[in-house]
């Protein structure tokens, strides 16, 4: 399978709705005939995009939501003071993780955490957790993403 990102007004969608497809290939490697409009709407392989809001490059999709300690929304302070409002999802493809992973200041007691970027701006969107009983999850800052 292959993540493309699909122009907007193949779906009937205004040209600021990004949305991700997965595309299937026939064996032969040829591409499926394209479905009616309507057929297309309404395929559950059809992800809505969640998008880095700086360059409008793919970061997740509504799919990956996700609650940690009982909801996906969150509010912290980091020890600087600063605020940040965050939400978690199970997988973030479009994010670069960089850096040792650090107990320190964890939001999420028992795990750790490093930095993620946007692979495509190197935008700051927020912080990759690490734990050893359950799988990663990324905590991306809500205002650093743009749900177009």
């Amino acid at each position: 399978m292959q993540l493309n990102e699909v122009k907007s007004n193949m779906l009937g969608l205004s040209p600021t709705q990004p949305t991700l497809v997965w595309q299937c290939f026939q064996k032969s490697g040829q591409q499926k005939a394209e479905q009616p409009q309507s057929d297309r709407q309404s395929d559950s392989k059809l992800l809505r995009a969640i998008v880095c809001a700086a360059c409008k490059h793919p970061i997740t999709d509504e799919s990956q939501r996700l609650e940690v300690a009982g909801r996906h929304h969150h509010t912290f302070f980091n020890p600087a003071g600063i605020l940040f409002e965050i939400g978690c999802f199970a997988q973030a493809p479009g994010c670069q993780n960089t850096g040792e992973p650090s107990d320190e200041f964890s939001w999420f007691p028992g795990s750790s955490w490093r930095y993620s970027f946007c692979k495509n701006c190197q935008s700051h969107l927020g912080w990759q957790f690490l734990s050893p009983v359950s799988s990663p999850f990324w905590a991306l800052v809500q205002n650093r993403l743009s749900e177009p």
